[in-house]
């Protein structure tokens, strides 16, 4: 009779990470594992940085022995469904498997690879650098106390919903994946692109009432410590019955509620967040909110697009100006209109400035109110085209400013300049990416439409400087809003307002304080020719 396989300390190999095809070892395995399970789930969590979302599964198997064992993912990208059907309930009954073999005895490891039938591909990791990297792409390990290595298999798990298309933020190329209701599909995206060790994830559970899961995603010694310390501090005053969605967060949090502008960059692409986080930034992901938090934020992030990243120098380069000259006329284009025609029609060539005169004849209000009264009146048809049905929305909004503007020039309620003017404006605001920036900061335009009514150019100097003091006064999470705007800084202004090619980028992080080095030297292309 053929004797039975028990748990011995003879393992047999299988498939090793960190061996080659001709079992030799390859260089930069990492240290190895120990045989000891305590020290190795140690080494794992230490190394990932305790996340919230490492789960671990301790069974002790029935016979003898009766070796530990430990199953070890992460719930974020695991289905843990099934993980239980392939794992948890097998290795529960393992006792009562047995397996054959010519005399010899088979070592723990390869009794429960064995004992997992319902698994295609398992595979072996000698070292904790490639178990961790496992870890990271989505697969379960298995840990045997007194085994130097583990096994590991694919789990990854589906998403809750299907993936669509971000809807505020398109583009034309780069990845068509937005963000879905659910952290842990969130935090699958993200640590796709991202799969380093020094990924945290912080875990801070907000309101009395909803209890909401909120993740704060970083990556250590890039973010910097005080503004993750200050952000920790802030979100645990929070003191609330409900956290619904980011954007009610980002209000608990913000350096300045009643400021025209956003200084916190809200994003619902995937690509966009990891992005930010190499840079050093903090993704704040609020369980059922489709969007990422993004601190600290800058300024210039106004004219900043996830196409950027890309394309080539010179058509981003292009885009950027328009962008912000795109956004100078949403502000500027109807305070500069009115001043010009009230005070300053010096400056406008004499034919135009007949026709300008002409048109105001009959017309029974003054300038400067015609004026009001159309910018908010385009801005209640916009709104009412983002409010109606998808279908709709975009025709309302077309046809309601083209009809409504015909009509209000046809009956000389407004001059026809100043229907061109501030549609011009309005359509210069869609040009600008974020458009919860774009919205808030179109509102500045309103004070220097008085400004402009009042005194002139004068007028609108002032609120120009009034602008530049509270821009520069602005800070988040301790960071300066207008960084890039200080003295010393003109080589990284230069960089955001045009891009370079790849192999000439910064190769430092601004904000990061250990790991600063964000890109090595890209060699120069050579033509293959030149050698022969």
């Amino acid at each position: 009779m053929k004797p039975r396989r028990s748990f011995g300390r003879t393992p047999r190999p299988i498939g090793t990470l960190g061996e080659n095809k001709s079992g030799q070892k390859e260089n930069g395995s990492g240290n190895g594992l120990e045989a000891d399970l305590e020290a190795n789930l140690r080494a794992i969590s230490s190394l990932l940085g305790n996340p919230s979302d490492l789960a671990v599964r301790r069974l002790a198997l029935h016979g003898e022995p009766q070796p530990d064992i430990a199953v070890v993912y992460l719930a974020s990208v695991v289905q843990s469904q099934e993980v239980s059907l392939t794992v948890i309930e097998p290795l529960l009954s393992l006792s009562h498997v047995s397996h054959e073999a010519q005399g010899e005895v088979a070592g723990p490891l390869e009794v429960l690879r064995l004992s997992l039938p319902t698994i295609h591909s398992i595979y072996e990791a000698r070292s904790l650098k490639d178990l961790t990297a496992a870890l990271l792409e989505g697969n379960v390990a298995i840990l045997v106390d007194g085994e130097p290595a583990a096994l590991y298999f694919d789990a990854v798990r589906p998403p809750t919903r299907l993936y669509q298309v971000p809807t505020s933020e398109t583009t034309v190329i780069g990845p068509q994946i937005g963000l879905v209701e659910s952290v842990d599909d969130n935090l699958a995206l993200i640590r796709a692109r991202i799969r380093h060790p020094r990924l945290r994830v912080e875990k801070h559970v907000i309101g009395r009432k909803s209890k909401t899961d909120v993740r704060l995603v970083y990556i250590e010694g890039v973010a910097p410590r005080e503004v993750v310390d200050e952000l920790r501090r802030r979100l645990s005053e929070i003191d609330t019955d409900l956290i619904l969605d980011t954007g009610m967060l980002r209000d608990l949090i913000t350096d300045r509620p009643y400021s025209p502008f956003v200084m916190e960059r809200m994003t619902e692409r995937p690509d966009t967040v990891a992005a930010e986080i190499n840079l050093g930034r903090i993704a704040i992901l609020v369980e059922g909110s489709p969007f990422a938090m993004l601190v600290p934020s800058q300024f210039f992030t106004l004219i900043e697009s996830a196409e950027d990243y890309y394309l080539n120098p010179l058509s981003a380069s292009v885009l950027k100006v328009l962008r912000m000259f795109a956004y100078m006329l949403s502000v500027l284009a109807t305070p500069l209109y009115v001043a010009i025609v009230n005070f300053h029609f010096e400056l406008v060539p004499l034919p135009l400035l007949l026709n300008i005169a002409a048109t105001q004849e009959g017309v029974p209000f003054p300038l400067p109110f015609a004026a009001f009264i159309t910018e908010v009146v385009l801005d209640i048809v916009r709104e009412a085209g983002i409010r109606l049905p998808r279908q709709f929305g975009p025709v309302v909004s077309i046809f309601g400013a083209v009809i409504l503007g015909q009509s209000a020039v046809q009956a000389g309620f407004v001059p026809p300049g100043l229907i061109i003017v501030a549609m011009m404006g309005t359509i210069c605001s869609f040009a600008v990416p974020r458009a919860e920036k774009a919205l808030a900061y179109r509102l500045i335009r309103f004070p220097l439409l008085l400004l402009g009514s009042i005194l002139g150019f004068p007028g609108i100097t002032i609120g120009a400087v009034a602008f530049v003091y509270h821009v520069a006064s602005l800070k988040t999470l301790g960071i300066p809003y207008a960084a890039l705007y200080a003295p010393g800084q003109t080589t990284r202004l230069s960089r955001k307002m045009v891009k370079v090619s790849a192999r000439h980028q910064p190769i430092t992080r601004p904000l990061a304080q250990a790991d600063r080095v964000r890109q090595g030297e890209v060699p120069e292309p050579r033509d293959p020719k030149a050698n022969d």
